[in-house]
């Protein structure tokens, strides 16, 4: 992984909590829109801590593809440009090396499926998003590599009660819902492990635990 700027990278095994969040891109996204609801206070905490507190903020590069200049309105940042200063500014930006990536392919071969007592009928297995393969790979990276042992993963989740049936979409939140086999996939345990939680960091977080088997 290479981090932006080109910084050495320390040990952080006993680094303060404000110190361990990587963020999804759509918490940033909807940081700098302003619809973040309930959870801009902690958001703005967390982003605050890292200007004026040094704070490391950790943010996957893929969040530089989502930034269209048709998409954009201005709000709490008048022009793209400004957004996109901004962010590099404050964030540790994480772009993936050729191991990374390998994992993310093997991420998005895994096929996540619930356990059969509770699957609906013709229920399949889903597989992960390009997108959410390389931000689970990258906060891994962050995790292993870098040394950030107590990492939280930082999320909105759009998952729905209807993604349950059929082939939706997987819910980041709830991996370890989809990781039957998990034991015999070392990517998917890794991933099931990964704190993550949505960003009201003292309430309403959905708790993580390995999958039984």
């Amino acid at each position: 992984m290479y981090p932006l700027p080109f910084a050495q990278m320390e040990a952080r095994s006993g680094q303060p909590d404000c110190d361990n969040h990587f963020l999804h891109t759509n918490v940033f996204l909807r940081h700098a829109s302003g619809s973040a609801g309930e959870a801009e206070h902690d958001i703005e905490t967390i982003l605050t801590q890292a200007a004026v507190a040094k704070r490391r903020v950790w943010v996957s590069s893929i969040l530089f593809a989502q930034l269209r200049p048709s998409m954009f309105v201005p709000g709490r940042f008048d022009t793209l440009d400004h957004l996109a200063r901004y962010i590099r500014s404050l964030a540790t930006l994480v772009t993936p090396d050729p191991n990374t990536m390998l994992r993310v392919a093997r991420l998005r071969d895994a096929k996540w499926q619930r356990p059969a007592e509770v699957r609906e009928a013709g229920e399949k297995p889903r597989t992960l998003s390009f997108g959410d393969a390389i931000e689970i790979a990258s906060a891994l990276w962050v995790k292993e590599a870098a040394g950030v042992t107590d990492l939280k993963f930082l999320m909105f989740d759009d998952w729905s009660s209807t993604d349950a049936k059929g082939g939706g979409r997987l819910s980041l939140l709830r991996l370890q819902d989809y990781a039957q086999d998990a034991r015999a996939n070392s990517d998917v345990m890794a991933a099931v492990r990964l704190t993550r939680i949505q960003p009201q960091l003292r309430a309403n977080s959905i708790p993580q635990s390995e999958p039984a088997g």
